[in-house]
């Protein structure tokens, strides 16, 4: 990592957002609703992430710390378990924003899900936090009712900075965090953003993923970017186009 290096650092940017999108143990959220992923889930939509991805559906809520409510993790527990309820789900998640900003916040919701180990708790995270933190992993390895979803966003450090606009060795903060919940054999699964970069490129991708551990090959989400018109003005601003896209 060099002075000169192009783009943000996301460690920086998170610090940023957490000062603006927490207090205490509260924090920000758009709404709360049932939605169709995982065959039915609870979410709770947060504010602010700390990547600044081309391609992402979530528009000003990653970004914008002035939008949303302050929510406790006991307001936000009672939400989600009411939607899970009544919806018949037995999974609850947080969506959006990035949920390990503000993690006094999140590992206190996880502490109140433990104790009602009714759900499963499925956190999607970027996984820079996480790479960055081990003491985040620590502390995340003692919930069992907890899941992780790593969004790995490109294949190498040059489409990662493309696409996310941030440094380029901010990449490896995303593998460090695979290597990470390894070590402290947290549940998990990546998800891979597929719709940019050649064979040659994820090819090589699998090979580092093989390195750490073969048998997470088995297992890996394959996300396709959606085309929604925010989405799409994104990538023509950049002048970029994905291979794979959904069109809505």
């Amino acid at each position: 990592m060099t002075s000169r290096e192009k783009g943000y650092d996301p460690l920086l940017l998170s610090e940023e957002m957490e000062r603006r999108v927490t207090r205490g143990t509260e924090r920000k959220y758009v709404r709360f609703r049932a939605t169709r992923f995982y065959g039915g889930i609870a979410t709770g939509d947060v504010v602010g992430c700390n990547l600044r991805c081309i391609f992402c559906w979530a528009g000003r809520i990653r970004e914008d710390p002035t939008l949303g409510f302050w929510v406790t993790p006991e307001e936000a527990y009672r939400r989600l378990t009411t939607i899970a309820y009544r919806k018949g789900f037995s999974r609850v998640r947080l969506s959006a924003g990035e949920p390990t900003i503000g993690f006094t916040h999140l590992d206190r919701l996880l502490a109140l899900f433990e104790e009602n180990s009714q759900y499963l708790f499925i956190l999607e995270t970027n996984g820079i936090l996480l790479g960055a933190k081990k003491e985040y992993v620590k502390r995340l390895s003692q919930y069992t009712i907890l899941h992780i979803r790593v969004s790995i966003k490109a294949c190498n450090e040059y489409w990662f900075h493309r696409l996310t606009l941030a440094k380029p060795s901010a990449f490896q903060y995303q593998i460090d965090a695979v290597k990470n919940l390894l070590d402290y054999n947290v549940s998990f699964h990546i998800a891979i953003v597929a719709s940019f970069g050649d064979e040659e490129c994820w090819a090589s991708f699998f090979e580092k993923i093989a390195e750490i551990d073969p048998d997470l090959l088995g297992n890996i989400e394959v996300e396709v970017v959606k085309l929604y018109p925010h989405v799409v003005k994104q990538l023509k601003r950049y002048n970029i186009w994905p291979q794979r896209a959904y069109r809505l």
